[in-house]
């Protein structure tokens, strides 16, 4: 059974309702032999995580926490602890790399020195007597 796993980090007001807003950390899967594992984003900063959570809390009149607090959510909607979030951040994703055909670009040659004894021009001038 896929369970999601998201973090609360923000609130916004809809309809004259205080609505949450969720952060998507990754996914916890089962195994064949019946244990669990996670699968994080690895994009996702958890110290920036922190960092919101704490914001709402301070202006919430709540203590700051040293922890991220996630919760974890069955794949159809319902959460396995108490509450449930009313909307899933949208997460920024790259768009999909368009196809261009490789051209490659003549290289240059650098221009050369233009001085005498072997010495670059604007460079300066020793005597080795």
């Amino acid at each position: 059974m896929t369970k999601r796993l998201v973090a609360k980090t923000g609130t916004y007001n809809k309809d004259g309702q205080e609505k949450g807003e969720y952060t998507k950390l990754g996914v916890m899967l089962e195994s064949n032999d019946g244990g669990e594992y996670m699968l994080l984003d690895p994009c996702v900063s958890l110290s920036g995580i922190l960092a919101k959570q704490n914001s709402m809390a301070i202006k919430g009149g709540k203590q700051v926490r040293d922890s991220v607090m996630i919760s974890i959510f069955l794949e159809d909607g319902q959460q396995q602890s108490q509450g449930a979030p009313q909307q899933q951040q949208q997460q920024y994703q790259q768009p999909p790399a368009q196809q261009q055909q490789y051209q490659p670009q003549q290289q240059q040659q650098p221009p050369s020195p233009q001085g005498y004894n072997g010495q670059a021009q604007g460079g300066p001038a020793y005597n080795n007597n």
